[in-house]
């Protein structure tokens, strides 16, 4: 089965952030993967912050983004459509811990029917809840 990453994942497949050793563990064995446009966007908000928090330096962000771009041309992007912000709202309002970028995520993924790997524990729980099969990182 396919697996749908959260930027959570994607991220610390490029930063040495705290969880890039799990997450590059499970890359290694990971079967076939999907990102979104959604994702693409997200990564690139995600490295943002990180500059503006000082915790990465313009170069590294430059390194990792173009590190990411060549990563993603060789998988499967699904496009986001308007019927995925719709679902993503009805998401939080059944699970009000969730956010609104993590409501979109599982919206695509559901849609795709692919499971879900995330570091964001309510995002997981949300998944769960909604019957979606999950990937514990």
């Amino acid at each position: 089965m396919r697996t749908y990453l959260d930027t959570s994942v994607v991220v610390s497949f490029f930063i040495s952030d705290a969880h890039a050793t799990v997450t590059r563990t499970w890359a290694a064995t990971a079967p076939a993967v999907a990102l979104s446009d959604w994702t693409l966007t997200e990564f690139t908000s995600a490295l943002s912050h990180l500059v503006r928090a000082r915790i990465l330096s313009e170069r590294e962000r430059n390194i990792a983004e173009m590190a990411f771009d060549r990563w993603a041309q060789g998988g499967t992007v699904l496009e986001v459509h308007r019927e995925r912000f719709h679902e993503a709202r009805m998401l939080m309002r059944r699970h009000p811990r969730l956010r609104a970028p993590d409501a979109l995520h599982l919206a695509i993924a559901r849609q795709a029917g692919l499971a879900v790997a995330t570091l964001d524990h309510d995002m997981r729980e949300a998944a769960m809840i909604e019957g979606m099969d999950t990937i514990d990182l």
